[in-house]
């Protein structure tokens, strides 16, 4: 029985251990390596860099079965740029016919990104998390990609509610004093008429006095202190116009201030306070300089027509707009609200604190502002701007909103889209909007902003970046997140550090896949792009020309350790390509060698055996210089890639080559190597993984030749002797596999472990931590000449 661990040194090894294989390349099966308890590798570990995951695409099959649809996978967005974009498989697939492939990742690799193109060459990149996963799933089939439009779900005409108040109730008293045009002062507790054609402007509210009710419909002017106390009203009747030219102080409680369809109030002063449950309801119109609303739930409700420079509204006030409110700068702070039935047309909107906005028709504004603190739009229907910041903001859209802005900045922020809502950001030119030059121009995801995406009545929302730039302009990690069930649209070019997070059924896109009828509340809705126009199918076999690229690291002392330095023989692969029927098997399969370095004093020759495949299904049609060949007497497929790897560097004999940075370095060259397949051979067939490469150590004999595999690879059949699964008994390698052409292997006699000081903590956790040690080097202890 095995013990839980075997364990080796990497300090103190046996003195038969100790030459290196610069110095004894000897093959002896009898060497033991003795134990350490310091260092425990866990029984079956393979020290594998890679995965396989076994990966299914369900494509969006519009045309059943008719056409094919194109299946790229890769390592990064496809749809970004400035990225080390690398195609990892691809193929066609049906609705009937799935593509299934195992796809090999880098330990380190979290998501696969996945692209349908459809007949009409049409893109859309989908993200699968396979952090732990040895089979994934993505399912273009059960999002709403689709050419056909999809109608707003929301009501398109806009009615004030039933509940709203109205100037109109507040008719005048039977029994009030009718005024002339004479100097007046009002009394406490009663009921005056200044009448049709008359006008007085010498009527004093007294500071101090109750429940005075005035109902105008002539024309009245203010020009001192005009001061209202508790239960006081003023009706501005049909016809009727008041006038306050200097700054009013309504501070008394249950103020009423209602101005009829046909009256009008104008609020001159450069500061008119409303505030202590003041009600003011216009069916008219309210033209005002500057309104502060505070003090404890005052409420406007417009139903006719609010003009106003200013208005700021605190302390758990609240405007109600069932018409049109027209405003310069709309400032909202500390648990107020706004509630929009109608339309609102601002240059700057300011939310901060709690303020909210129910937006159930239209706003257009040149500045939206999401000042910090906690502001939230409700949008349900219709908002539009030019600019639009958000620090901590919240904005809710509805199934069948828009929302829509030129400019974008975004810090700490969630924007949540339901059913069909759209949000674009770029040209808003059809909206004739008032300009802002408080965002610069184009998009920003400064730090976690996150768009939100959910499903409502199998309706999917619609994220669109039109135009402008688009990216982050600081150092921080975590930019935008797009989560959920959405598509998101992004036209303009974009850096690949945009995309934080994507979780859930996010579907990527240049265009929009899908179309949204128009509405009142969506502006022109979404147009689908057409792609070509017309279906049509790829050229058959299809050329795919993968950016896999592998470092392989060899020792050739097995089962002696050496000097563990994994650098007897460096050689990466990497322009990996085959050609593809409609069935996705495989015609030919090619693939490019590079010698990097030998470390090794005896002879060494290179091979490589496809595990799956059977001697008699591959044909060897050309090698570089014809350096290769197929070997006969296999029971499975093999080549002899290098029969001298020395003379690849241009070196008549084995010696240091390319590992000594003090001695001269050689020049090598690729080979190209490609192969047909007699047979129906899957891509997975010939993967990394399936691809057995091995050094021969000294003479190539057919009786029992010494052969150096990774482990868990089993030799070819020309070798006779048990190799133990290429593991010693302290269950070390003489391979490693490494996902990059770019691996920096150690120097001459510098182990492994000490040229990467993460790769023990990698080797004793089996590899579940420090999966990237390759990528971290040790200053000075590797070749870099």
């Amino acid at each position: 029985m095995k013990p839980m661990f075997r364990v080796f040194s990497f300090t103190v090894l046996t003195s038969t251990l100790l030459f290196s294989s610069c110095v004894k390349d000897l093959y002896d099966p009898e060497v033991i390596a003795e134990k350490n308890p310091d260092a425990e590798i866990p029984v079956g570990f393979k020290f594998t860099t890679t995965k396989n995951v076994n990966l299914t695409v369900n494509v969006n099959d519009e045309y059943n079965g008719a056409n094919f649809y194109m299946v790229e996978v890769y390592n990064q967005n496809p749809l970004a740029s400035n990225n080390n974009l690398k195609l990892l498989t691809a193929g066609v697939a049906t609705g009937r016919a799935p593509y299934v492939e195992d796809v090999v990742v880098s330990q380190s690799d979290s998501v696969l990104y996945i692209k349908q193109i459809d007949p009409l060459q049409r893109e859309v990149v989908m993200i699968v998390d396979v952090t732990s996963a040895t089979t994934a799933i993505c399912d273009f089939s059960t999002n709403s990609i689709t050419t056909k439009s999809t109608s707003s779900s929301v009501v398109n005409t806009r009615a004030i509610p039933a509940s709203a108040d109205r100037a109109s109730d507040y008719k005048l008293p039977a029994g009030s004093t009718t005024l002339g045009a004479g100097a007046v002062t009002l009394a406490a507790n009663k009921s005056y008429y200044l009448p049709e054609g008359v006008t007085n402007n010498q009527i004093t509210f007294p500071g101090g006095q109750n429940k005075i009710e005035l109902y105008v419909a002539g024309s009245t002017t203010f020009s001192g202190q005009f001061p209202l106390t508790d239960g006081c009203k003023i009706v501005v009747l049909p016809k009727g116009k008041v006038t306050a030219d200097s700054d009013l102080n309504w501070y008394g409680q249950n103020i009423v201030v209602a101005i009829h369809e046909g009256g009008t109030l104008n609020l001159n002063a450069s500061n008119s306070k409303i505030g202590v449950n003041t009600l003011v309801i216009n069916d008219g119109t309210l033209n005002a300089k500057n309104i502060e609303m505070g003090w404890n739930n005052p409420k406007i409700v417009n139903n006719g027509t609010l003009n106003s420079q200013d208005v700021e509204v605190t302390n758990g006030a609240g405007i109600q707009n069932n018409n049109l409110f027209n405003v310069r700068k709309l400032t909202g702070n500390s648990t107020t609200k706004l509630e929009n039935n109608g339309e609102i047309k601002a240059t700057e909107v300011s939310l901060t604190n709690k303020f909210v906005i129910d937006n159930n028709h239209h706003m257009e504004i040149a500045y939206l502002n999401f000042g910090g603190g906690g502001g939230t739009l409700n949008n349900n229907c219709f908002t539009v701007c030019d600019d639009l910041y958000t620090e901590q903001g919240t904005i809710n859209s509805a199934s069948g909103s828009l929302l829509a802005c030129k400019d974008f900045w975004g810090n700490n922020s969630t924007i949540t889209l339901k059913g069909n809502a759209i949000f674009s950001i770029g040209d808003v030119a059809d909206y004739n909007l008032p300009t802002s030059t408080a965002v610069a121009n184009g998009a920003v995801f400064n730090y976690h902003v996150e768009i939100n995406g959910a499903k409502e009545s199998n309706l999917e929302p619609l994220f669109y970046i039109k135009s402008g730039t688009v990216g982050p302009t600081s150092n921080f990690s975590e930019h935008l997140s797009i989560v959920g069930s959405i598509e998101a649209a992004i036209a303009p070019s974009y850096d690949s550090r945009l995309l934080y997070k994507t979780t859930g059924n996010v579907k990527l896109t240049k265009s929009p896949q899908t179309a949204i009828a128009e509405t009142s509340c969506n502006g022109s809705g979404a147009t689908e792009d057409p792609g070509t126009g017309t279906p049509t199918n790829p050229s058959f076999p299809i050329k795919v020309e993968t950016g896999n690229e592998y470092t392989f690291a060899m020792e050739d002392n097995w089962p002696a350790l050496g000097d563990y330095d994994m650098n007897d023989f460096v050689f990466t692969i990497d322009k990996i390509s085959y050609s593809k029927g409609n069935n996705n098997k495989l015609a030919t399969f090619s693939f490019e060698i590079t010698p990097v370095a030998a470390g090794a004093s005896y002879r060494l020759a290179l091979g490589v055996q496809f595990d799956k495949i059977a001697s008699g299904s591959l044909s060897l049609v050309s090698s570089t210089s014809s350096i290769g060949t197929k070997e006969n007497g296999q029971e499975k497929a093999n080549l002899i890639l290098f029969p001298d790897v020395y003379s690849t560097f241009g070196v008549s004999s084995p010696g240091i080559t390319n590992t000594d940075p003090s001695k001269t370095k050689y020049a090598s060259k690729s080979y190209k190597f490609e192969v047909a397949f007699n047979n129906s051979v899957s891509e997975s067939d010939i993967n990394i993984s399936n691809l057995n490469f091995y050094l021969i150590i000294g003479q190539n004999n057919d009786i029992n030749r010494k052969e150096v595999h990774l482990a868990g690879y089993k030799p070819t059949s020309k070798v006779k002797s048990d190799p133990l699964d290429y593991t010693d008994y302290n269950n070390m390698v003489w391979g490693l596999l490494i996902p990059t052409a770019d691996f920096k292997y150690p120097i001459e006699a510098v182990k492994i472990q000490d040229a990467y000081p993460n790769f023990l903590n990698w080797a004793k956790s089996g590899g579940s931590n420090n999966a990237s040690w390759y990528l971290s080097p040790q200053s000075g202890k590797v070749y870099n000449k």
